[in-house]
C-alpha cells in the first residue's frame, strides 16, 4: 500500500474536526504472479493449464475490468478469472493451451482493472511445442543361440517417447539374412502412435543350415523409418544346427517294418550325427501305439534299442536325437502289423465248478491251492494250417539241430535249422513255408500253457489258398470247461471274431477257413465243427 503524506497541523486540525470525511481514500494494488508466463516444452496436441495469480496489495478490493489475450489467435485462451480481488487477497486466472504442432508460440494477458497506479498491466506469455521421438526397446536385439527346427522369436517395442504424435511408416529388415519380421500387431502402417504410445512387433527366426556362411552370427538391422527420421537397430543370433536324426529297422535298414506280437526289433539310430561336431545323446519313445499297449523301448539312451510289439496293431518309434545347446531332430520307425495275424483268447464256461471262488478267495489260497481249485488253469492251442495241411503236420527238426534253434525268432540258424510242416502250432513254432527265408513264414508268436490267452500266430506274404485256423483244447487240468474266441486281423485290422465256443478237453474246433486270393481274404466262420485230433497231439 503506498502511504500518503499529511502534515502534522492538518491532522490535529482534523482531528478537531468533526466533518464525518474518511482519513484516507482505500486503493487496491494490483500484483501478478509469475510477471511473465513461460510454460517451457510441452506435449503437442495435448491439453494444458497453466496459471497466473493476480493479488492485491492494497487496502481496497480490486476490481478486474477485464482480461484479454493478445493476439487473438494465440494458442492461451483464459480459462476462469476472478472479477475482483480482496485486500491483501489472491485469485488465479487459468488459462486452456493446446499447441497444434512442434514450435514457439507467444502472446500476452493484458489485464484492465481500477488500480489508480497500474490501470493497465501486461504478462508476457510463452509455450513451445515439442517434437516426437521414437524409442525401441530392446536396442540392440540379441536371440543368443537359436537352435534349428525350434527357432525363437523376440518381442521388440516401439514407442514414442516424445512431445508430439509419432508417424510410423516403415518397419524392415535391410539385409535379408533370414529373420522375419512381423507387424500384424502394429495394427497396420503407417500407424500414429502419440506421447507415451508404444506398439509391438515380433521378430523371429527359424534357422537352416543355408542361413550359415562360413560359420558367422547373423547379422541384420531392423529399420524404423517415421516422421522423425530413421532409427537402425542391430538384431544378432548364433545358429546352431540339430543332429541329423537317422533311425532304421537294423536287419533290414528301412524305416517301415512288419513285425510279430513279442517279436525283437532292433531299431537303430548309430548312423545319427551332428553337422558341428557337437556332442549328442539318444532319447528313445514310443509315439504312437494301439491304446492297449504298453510295451517299452529297452536300451534308452543307446544309438541302438529293442522293441517288441505286445499287442496287435501299428507302432511309431521315435528317435530324438539332442545336442548340448538343446537343439533336436526327430526320425521314426514304423512297426506294422504281418499281414495276417489270429488271436485266440478263452475263459472259464460260466457253469465252470473254478467259477465259485472269486478273485480275492485264490488270492488267499496257497499256490498248490490255486491250480487245484481256481480258474486259468487250462492249455487251449492255436493252429494255423498252410494250404493242404493237417491238424499234427508238424514235420521234423533237421538232424543235429536242438529243437530250441528250430523254434528261434532270429534268424542265427535260418540255414541250418529249419523244420518244415504245414500245421504251424506249439510244437513247430516257426516253420519253414514256401520259399527259403523268413518272408513268408508264419509264427507263433505267444503261447499261453495255462491261463485264458492270447496266443498269436502271424503270417507275412500269405499265398493263394485255403488256411484252416483250430483250436485244440490239449490239457483241462480242474475240469474247467472253456469258451474259445478267435479273432482274425487282416494287416492289423480286424476281419472277423468268432462267438464264444464251447470246447472240452481233448477236442479240435475249426474255427475258421481262410481262403487267400487276389482280392484279399475271405473268412468262413465254422461254429460247432470239431474234428478228430491226431494222437498224442499235445504231447509232440
Amino acid at each position: 500500500m503506498r502511504a500518503a503524506t499529511v502534515p502534522a497541523l492538518a491532522l490535529l486540525a482534523i482531528g478537531a474536526c468533526d466533518c464525518g470525511d474518511p482519513l484516507a481514500d482505500l486503493e487496491p494494488d494490483i500484483d501478478v504472479s509469475p510477471t511473465a508466463l513461460d510454460v517451457g516444452v510441452v506435449r503437442t496436441r495435448f491439453a494444458h493449464s497453466p496459471t497466473v495469480t493476480i493479488g492485491n496489495r492494497g487496502s481496497g478490493a480490486l476490481s478486474i475490468i477485464s482480461l484479454e489475450i493478445s493476439p487473438s489467435d494465440s494458442p492461451f485462451v483464459v480459462g476462469t478469472a476472478p472479477t475482483s480481488v480482496a485486500p491483501l487477497g489472491a485469485e488465479p486466472i487459468t488459462f486452456a493451451l493446446e499447441l497444434a504442432s512442434p514450435g514457439v508460440v507467444s502472446g500476452e494477458l493484458v489485464i484492465a482493472s481500477d488500480d489508480p497506479d497500474t490501470p493497465r498491466l501486461v504478462v508476457p506469455l510463452r509455450g513451445e511445442g515439442g517434437v516426437a521421438s521414437l524409442a525401441v526397446s530392446p536396442n540392440p536385439v540379441t536371440f543368443g543361440v537359436v537352435n534349428e527346427g525350434q527357432g525363437a522369436a523376440r518381442t521388440v517395442t516401439v514407442t514414442n517417447d516424445g512431445l508430439d504424435d509419432l508417424i510410423v511408416n516403415d518397419i524392415a529388415l535391410v539385409d535379408d539374412v533370414g529373420f522375419i519380421v512381423d507387424v500384424s500387431q502394429v495394427g497396420g502402417l503407417p500407424r500414429r502412435l502419440v506421447p507415451n504410445e508404444s506398439a509391438l512387433l515380433a521378430l523371429s527366426l527359424q534357422p537352416t543350415a543355408g542361413l550359415i556362411v562360413d560359420g558367422a552370427d547373423l547379422r541384420d538391422t531392423l529399420r524404423v523409418t517415421t516422421s522423425v527420421g530413421e532409427t537402425d537397430v542391430v538384431v544378432t543370433a548364433t545358429v546352431n544346427l540339430a543332429p541329423t536324426a537317422i533311425a532304421f529297422e537294423q536287419a533290414t535298414r528301412r524305416d517301415v517294418v512288419k513285425a510279430g506280437v513279442n517279436e525283437i526289433v532292433l531299431i537303430d539310430g548309430s548312423e545319427t550325427s551332428d553337422p558341428e561336431g557337437d556332442a549328442f545323446t539318444f532319447s528313445w519313445s514310443v509315439a504312437e501305439r494301439p491304446p492297449s499297449s504298453s510295451a517299452p523301448v529297452l536300451g534308452q539312451g543307446q544309438p541302438v534299442v529293442r522293441f517288441s510289439p505286445d499287442v496287435i496293431g501299428r507302432y511309431v518309434v521315435r528317435l530324438r536325437a539332442t545336442d548340448v545347446h538343446g537343439a533336436f531332430a526327430e526320425d521314426d520307425v514304423e512297426i506294422i502289423p504281418r499281414d495276417l495275424a489270429v488271436v485266440l483268447t478263452w475263459e472259464p464256461a460260466f457253469d465252470a465248478p473254478c467259477r465259485a471262488f472269486t478273485e480275492a478267495q485264490c488270492a488267499s489260497f496257497s499256490a498248490a491251492e490255486r491250480r487245484q481249485r481256481c480258474c486259468g488253469q487250462s492249455d487251449l492251442d492255436l493252429h494255423l494250417t498252410a494250404p493242404g495241411g493237417s491238424l499234427g503236420d508238424y514235420g521234423t527238426c533237421p538232424a543235429g539241430c536242438p529243437p530250441e534253434h528250430c523254434a528261434e525268432a532270429t534268424d542265427e540258424h535260418v540255414d541250418t535249422c529249419r523244420q518244415e510242416g504245414l500245421d504251424c502250432g506249439f510244437a513247430n513254432r516257426r516253420p519253414e513255408w514256401g520259399a527259403a527265408g523268413r518272408a513268408d513264414d508264419p509264427s507263433l508268436d505267444i503261447d499261453d500253457v495255462a491261463g485264458d490267452g492270447p496266443e498269436i500266430i502271424t503270417l507275412n506274404n500269405p499265398a493263394d489258398g485255403s488256411y484252416r485256423v483250430v483250436v485244440h483244447y490239449c490239457q483241462d487240468r480242474i475240469g474247467e470247461a472253456s469258451l474259445a474266441t478267435v479273432s482274425i486281423f487282416d494287416q492289423g485290422v480286424l476281419l472277423q471274431q468268432t462267438s464264444p465256443q464251447a470246447i472240452a478237453e481233448g477236442q479240435a474246433w475249426l474255427a475258421a477257413i481262410l481262403v487267400r486270393s487276389a482280392s484279399g481274404w475271405q473268412v468262413v466262420a465254422a461254429p460247432g465243427v470239431f474234428e478228430t485230433a491226431p494222437a498224442g497231439l499235445c504231447s509232440r
